[in-house]
């Protein structure tokens, strides 16, 4: 068979065993393979007497994988992340194709949708779809460009550095006019806006009080599910919200929020653009990246 030029084990049970690794549950690996979860078992076991070490750890409330289980599916789940990538565009022409790309609510909302709607003044035959997902693990397939924040290891993909943003304290302005101290300690015991975010890169009020060496009680004030949602409250005079400068900057251009304070950090990481290599990224999705990267 094909499969022995590359020396490889059955590609069934490869394909069984990095969906039961990406899942962790063997049950859950067998309704997405529409399998009986024995099938899968039986995959994964065939799999580690071919390769002659154990795949995964078997708990009594499931599993977990092995060192060298971790070692296979890393490179499983980047090699097919590749095949399905490199067969979606092969699907569509590189030229007619949508571009998709991949970010969170607040970035794509506070800053990428305004630049696609200046990009399309000159590249109106570009179709351009968003990916919108606050959850990490959601933002990372089937997406030509990704927007990412934080220390990235891109793996087989390449990363545009993009900008480096400032943290400040950001509220509405009668708020501000209510609050004339605005020193850490008085800014400490605020209303404070908190969102409660799954993507834990994004620096917290604790942090960035930290980061100025202030180790004293902060307010609990209030927790949202979501940036966006913590910028309308603070509109709403509800509180104090942590502000991208960079992102929050509409906002601040139309007076709906304003500086509170002095006090201000430079963001702990960049912001990227995240693509496939130029030799396998589209012709369109190239063309998208670039103004972005000249438009920032």
């Amino acid at each position: 068979m094909a499969r022995k030029h590359y020396d490889l084990p059955p590609l069934t049970a490869l394909a069984s065993f990095e969906v039961a690794a990406r899942h962790l549950s063997f049950k859950e690996a067998a309704r997405e393979l529409n399998v009986t979860p024995g099938a899968v078992s039986h995959q994964i076991k065939a799999l580690e007497r071919e390769t002659g070490v154990a795949l995964f750890l078997r708990r009594h409330r499931g599993v977990a994988l092995t060192e060298q289980g971790q070692a296979l599916f890393a490179v499983l789940e980047g090699s097919f992340g590749r095949i399905s990538a490199t067969l979606t565009r092969l699907r569509r022409s590189s030229e007619e194709a949508a571009v998709t790309i991949a970010a969170t609510t607040a970035v794509s909302s506070l800053w990428l949708t305004p630049r696609l709607t200046a990009f399309w003044k000159t590249h109106g035959g570009i179709a351009v779809n968003q990916q919108i997902s606050d959850q990490p693990e959601h933002r990372l397939h089937h997406s030509d460009l990704q927007i990412r924040y934080g220390d990235i290891d891109a793996d087989e993909s390449v990363k545009f550095p993009l900008f480096r943003d400032e943290l400040i304290p950001v509220c509405s302005p009668g708020f501000a006019a209510g609050h004339p101290d605005a020193g850490l300690e008085a800014l400490a015991q605020m209303p404070l806006i908190h969102p409660d975010a799954d993507d834990t890169t994004w620096t917290t009020w604790r942090a960035w009080f930290a980061a100025q060496g202030f180790r004293g009680d902060i307010a609990r004030g209030l927790q949202v599910n979501n940036y966006t949602i913590a910028l309308q409250a603070a509109r709403d005079d509800v509180g104090v919200v942590l502000g991208w400068r960079r992102l929050v900057k509409p906002y601040l251009e139309r007076g709906v929020l304003v500086p509170l304070g002095p006090n201000r950090i430079p963001a702990p990481a960049s912001f990227y653009i995240v693509s496939e290599p130029d030799d396998l990224i589209g012709t369109n999705a190239r063309t998208v990246r670039d103004w972005l990267l000249d438009n920032v």
